[in-house]
């Protein structure tokens, strides 16, 4: 590992535009970009994503980096911010998982028909496919107001979004959820 010296140096020649000086920069860093990661998230897939979306924001940032703290205090505070962002991704994209989940387990009622049974099956599973499809502002929203049963101005509180937004956003949701509904339904 070079010193604190070396890598502000390298540091000051990258933000220069010296592209020879930006490779090894990240070549020395990711390592320990890794490790960090790797501390943070607990996963080494994870800890890899992580790692990869950081230099991407240092190569891209170096020219932004003041010089008035240590390139790995700066580069640690970067990974710190990816780290706890890729988590409340995961989080967000496990919890929207099991409420597909739920809607398929939702107490649908008992169709005498097979048929009818067969139709229903096939309309969850397009709301499921259509759900993920949507957008992360349309989806939560659909969600929480459709699916959970809040009402718009309790969703805005939840997402802390101004209702008007809120009813923008799921007006598109819903909008979007009915044109792909009638023209995969149809066509299905």
């Amino acid at each position: 590992m070079l010193s604190d010296r070396e890598i502000l140096e390298l540091a000051k020649r990258a933000r220069g535009g010296e592209r020879e000086a930006l490779g090894t920069l990240a070549g020395v860093l990711r390592p320990l970009v890794c490790r960090w990661a790797l501390v943070m998230t607990g996963d080494p897939d994870d800890a890899e994503d992580v790692a990869q979306l950081v230099m991407m924001k240092m190569l891209a940032s170096i020219g932004g980096f003041d010089g008035r703290s240590k390139v790995t205090s700066w580069l640690y505070r970067i990974t710190r911010n990816a780290s706890l962002d890729h988590q409340r991704g995961k989080q967000r994209a496990r919890r929207l998982a099991e409420r597909v989940e739920s809607l398929g387990r939702a107490a649908a009622p008992r169709l005498e028909d097979p048929l009818d049974e067969i139709e229903m099956k096939r309309t969850l599973g397009l709301i499921r496919t259509f759900l993920t499809e949507l957008p992360a502002a349309q989806r939560e929203v659909f969600d929480l107001v459709d699916l959970q049963g809040l009402k718009p101005v309790e969703a805005a509180a939840v997402l802390e979004m101004n209702p008007s937004t809120l009813r923008v956003q799921l007006m598109r949701a819903r909008r979007r959820m009915r044109t792909e509904m009638l023209a995969r339904g149809a066509g299905g």
